[in-house]
């Protein structure tokens, strides 16, 4: 295993400077021995840096339901950049529960030094709880109010549902359904928002009952795209069907997941019948007998982008010198496949 000597001989550093900048203090060549850190795999002593300094290098990071794809992959963003600083980091989902979320922070905050999350819930009563903690704070994916007080790392939400949008209207679509989100998230109420919003620019107006929303979860997306079908809205002979949709954008990959299930099991075809588009991509997307058209948003590098902000804010924590809140968004791109196509019929 690398060691510090390792470290300092690699950077052309002395010891004393790569220990100074594992403790938190600003090195003059401290790009040069992060980056000899992670060229050697070095793995500092946590534990026994956080006795003699009085930290515990764990960071807690909470994010709402670690099954889902998108935050697995943020976590590993996270994990990348703090592995070579020294850190560990302590993962728990909230299940989208801000009393689960609560339980959790309460539990963790004196075993770690910060915390990244994607807050359960964007009210005021999150932000005074992590206010409270004493601790520094990344926010992510949401936030909690127009002035939350905390760093804050999301993507282009508005950019990415337009482009969903235009992109089915440059295909000739005009019956056009949607499956989304909590209206009280920012990627929920963003995204529906903008898509609803490209839609009639253009002229189009999506019909209530084309319009589904609810819980970011697989069995909500599984229970909308059913009440769909059920509705007449999807899977219509081209004579009857003139009032159903022809195209169906869901608002994330975990509803997208469970809107395909139902599609499936009511044997509707894709994009022979039904196009459809959804946000955020999905290990299976691509693998999908019509591999599927999806909005990409750089997980990882929201993971890394949140680090960064909060290894930042750790090394000037409690000083009067406070760097000031940062606001990071990262774009979103489309990335065709073949789940969609031309309308069926006129």
């Amino acid at each position: 295993m690398a060691t510090i000597h390792d470290v300092a001989k690699l950077a052309g550093v002395s010891i004393a400077s790569v220990s100074r900048m594992l403790a938190g203090e600003n090195v003059r060549s401290a790009e040069a021995i992060r980056q000899a850190i992670s060229d050697l795999g070095y793995r500092p002593n946590a534990s026994a840096r956080g006795l003699r300094l009085g930290k515990h290098h764990c960071i807690a990071v909470i994010v709402p339901d670690i099954a889902n794809p998108y935050f697995a992959a943020l976590v590993r963003g996270i994990e990348e950049r703090f592995m070579t600083q020294g850190f560990r980091i302590i993962v728990a989902s909230s299940d989208e529960q801000f009393s689960a979320e609560s339980e959790l922070l309460g539990n963790l905050v004196d075993a770690v030094d910060a915390i990244a999350i994607v807050p359960a819930e964007e009210g005021e009563r999150t932000r005074r709880l992590l206010a409270a903690l004493n601790k520094p704070v990344v926010l992510i994916d949401r936030s909690v109010g127009d002035e939350p007080g905390f760093d804050l790392v999301n993507v282009d939400n508005t950019s990415g549902a337009k482009a969903a949008a235009d992109y089915l209207l440059s295909l000739g679509h005009r019956r056009i359904g949607i499956i989304s989100g909590r209206q009280d998230t920012v990627p929920g109420r963003a995204r529906h928002q903008a898509f609803l919003a490209t839609l009639a620019a253009a002229g189009v107006d999506v019909p209530v009952e084309a319009i589904k929303i609810g819980e970011f979860s697989r069995d909500f997306g599984r229970r909308a795209a059913q009440e769909l079908i059920q509705q007449g809205q999807i899977g219509a002979a081209p004579g009857a069907g003139a009032a159903g949709i022809t195209a169906l954008f869901v608002a994330n990959n975990t509803m997208a997941q469970g809107a395909l299930l139902a599609l499936h099991a009511a044997g509707v075809s894709i994009p022979r019948e039904l196009s459809f588009i959804c946000f955020d991509d999905f290990d299976l997307a691509e693998l999908l007998p019509a591999p599927v058209t999806v909005i990409s948003r750089p997980a990882i590098a929201e993971g890394h982008a949140a680090a960064d902000l909060l290894l930042r804010r750790i090394e000037h924590f409690g000083s009067t010198n406070q760097p000031p809140l940062e606001h990071k968004v990262l774009p979103v791109s489309l990335t065709i496949r073949q789940s969609c196509a031309a309308p069926p019929f006129n």
